[in-house]
């Protein structure tokens, strides 16, 4: 009778390889981490246009000025409601500033006090523009 040998894996080898994907992981992680934030920025930035659209149209609608204002601890003031930006596990909060100013008003007549809204995080900056005459807000690329 012929003796078969142990299959399966030593110890050692089990070992190296656990190193090896816990070296791949060290280096993953962080690039991984950027993306989280920058897709982070990108939701906020769009979420807050999407608002500032909104309080132009409750302007009109409503015959009154709209009032946007940033919020450096993260988020943003709009007609007097605090909007908390939502933060994914692991990320720099995200800054809204509004640049020269302030705030923004939006007008009945549908144009505003224009200016540019700053939005930050700790790797990257976004910015939306708000036009003086039409109060249409656009992210600037």
């Amino acid at each position: 009778m012929t003796s078969r040998p142990d299959r399966g894996f030593t110890l050692v080898e089990l070992l190296v390889v656990l190193a090896i994907i816990g070296m791949t992981l060290a280096i993953a992680v962080p690039f991984f981490a950027g993306h989280v934030t920058g897709a982070s920025l990108n939701a906020a930035t769009v979420e807050i246009s999407a608002a500032l659209r909104g309080a132009r149209s409750t302007a009109i609608a409503q015959d009154r000025a709209v009032v946007f204002q940033g919020d450096g601890g993260g988020g943003y003031w709009l007609d007097r409601n605090h909007f908390p930006l939502p933060l994914m596990s692991g990320t720099m909060p995200l800054r809204v500033a509004v640049e020269g100013g302030t705030q923004i008003s939006f007008y009945p007549s549908g144009g505003s006090s224009g200016g540019r809204i700053l939005v930050s995080s700790g790797n990257g900056q976004h910015e939306i523009a708000v036009d003086a005459l039409t109060g249409r807000a656009d992210a600037v690329r």
